[in-house]
């Protein structure tokens, strides 16, 4: 019999990965909680972190083609050293405000591209590197990086799979800063859970494959509502502080 603590993290992995393919963001806001339940608060990061990396780079390899280098190159860069500050001032100063304002943003982008006034209303590409900064930074200091990097790469009128390649590539990156240094520091607890882990990951990988059959049928309308509803979702709860 598989126990529990396996179980449920395995199949919400699974159910997260094919709900969150499209959206370029929320596997680990949803994944976190679940591995709370059954383990210890590194051993959770840590594993979800790791997973998370590991689909990013999935759906990097599945859409590589697809990635935008120009937004790389305008929105991207900049995500780091924003995320790296962010970070660094997230335990010094109160991020309960920051987080209502956040999420009042979020709702608003959301709601700007579901009602299709988004279509009239863009952000020049010419501020890109501000919108890549405040990303990272408000990312790295409420720990939401991905539905701001989301809400911003809607402005983009690109394909649907230019959008989940570069939200990938964005995300993958980041991870990438982070993860060595929570292996570093958890190399035994990881070593006692790798099962798990490689079973998780597997399993995110499943439904990654499966929403990958969901995008093919979807129109571009029908993404774009999709992630816009999402975003706004975010945002409602972190204006209510529920997440």
């Amino acid at each position: 019999m598989i126990e529990t603590n396996i179980l449920i993290p395995v199949l919400a992995a699974f159910l997260t990965a094919v709900l969150t393919l499209m959206t370029g963001f929320g596997l680990g806001t949803i994944l976190t909680p679940v591995f709370l339940i059954f383990y210890d608060v590194k051993i959770a990061i840590l594993i979800v972190a790791v997973v998370h990396l590991s689909n990013n780079l999935l759906k990097l390899s599945i859409f590589s083609r697809h990635v935008s280098i120009d937004i790389l190159k305008r929105f991207g860069a900049l995500t780091l050293l924003g995320a790296f500050i962010g970070a660094f001032f997230q335990g010094k100063m109160d991020s309960s405000v920051v987080r209502v304002i956040l999420g009042v943003a979020l709702v608003f982008l959301g709601l700007k591209e579901a009602t299709g006034f988004g279509e009239k209303l863009r952000l020049p590409q010419k501020i890109d590197f501000i919108g890549g900064f405040f990303s990272g930074l408000l990312g790295g200091f409420v720990g939401n990086q991905g539905a701001i990097r989301s809400a911003y790469l809607l402005n983009y009128n690109i394909p649907k799979e230019t959008f989940v390649a570069t939200a990938a590539i964005i995300a993958s990156i980041v991870d990438v800063t982070r993860i060595p240094v929570y292996i570093f520091s958890n190399r035994d607890a990881l070593a006692n859970n790798v099962i798990v882990l490689l079973i998780t990951t597997a399993a995110a990988f499943a439904g990654t494959f499966a929403g990958k059959g969901f995008l093919e049928k979807i129109s571009l309308k029908t993404f774009k509502l999709y992630v816009a509803t999402t975003i706004v979702i975010i945002g409602a709860l972190l204006t209510f502080r529920i997440i």
